[in-house]
């Protein structure tokens, strides 16, 4: 009896031994002893900020060992950066590391600041090399600054970045107008209230063929050709 309990322990004992071989070669042997550093790394959905930015945000210029880097920590570095939302960071087969982004929304840049101003209100120094989107150039009001900010949110990316400048721009019959200067080399009237109509601008222009003017959705939300 006491044979076959010394028979049961050893084989146990063998067992666990096995074990710890398996997790020393699977696990600690190749993170310690070999140098295996990661290959690729690939980002997606970023537009702000270069693929060298993030790679640089999230320590990873030197691709360092594969098994040692931590996707929890890469992610902690690099929502800590102004321009990111949200980010997922994927370990992959053959030392690859994926990082997909979403980056925070920016509405414009303030000339009187020299203030990058998000979708979520904050503002942060403008790095003039790295963007190319909206400069508002004047003074706002701040009653009608922060409702600017919440009708910006709701435009298309798309069609937010084609605009160059933002000038309010009220007259005698509306306080909220502001004059757009676009991209294309037209020009875009509009309020507050009419905002949203700035999301059919591309379908607009294709109706006027090419033709450069003023698009005057304010009122009456007409093209006029210019001369």
């Amino acid at each position: 009896m006491a044979k076959k309990k010394k028979r049961r322990v050893n084989k146990i004992f063998k067992t666990l031994f096995i074990i710890l071989v398996l997790v020393f070669i699977l696990y600690i042997f190749p993170c310690y002893i070999l140098d295996i550093r990661i290959k690729n790394i690939y980002i997606k959905n970023n537009n702000i900020l270069t693929d060298k930015q993030i790679i640089e945000i999230a320590n990873l210029k030197d691709y360092p060992n594969y098994y040692k880097t931590n996707t929890f920590k890469i992610k902690k570095d690099l929502m800590n950066n102004p321009y990111i939302k949200d980010c997922k960071v994927y370990k992959g087969l053959f030392n690859k590391i994926t990082i997909d982004i979403t980056e925070n929304k920016i509405l414009f840049i303030r000339l009187d600041t020299k203030k990058i101003v998000f979708e979520n209100k904050k503002e942060i120094d403008y790095d003039k090399e790295l963007l190319n989107v909206p400069y508002l150039i004047n003074y706002v009001p701040d009653t009608k600054y922060n409702i600017l900010i919440d009708k910006l949110n709701k435009i298309d990316k798309e069609v937010l970045y084609k605009v160059s400048e933002i000038k309010y721009d009220p007259n005698k019959y509306d306080e909220d107008r502001f004059l757009l200067y676009m991209n294309d080399d037209n020009y875009v009237y509009v309020t507050l209230t009419k905002m949203n109509l700035l999301n059919k601008y591309n379908e607009a222009i294709t109706k006027v063929e090419g033709k450069k003017g003023t698009l005057y959705l304010d009122s009456g939300n007409y093209f006029e050709i210019r001369k």
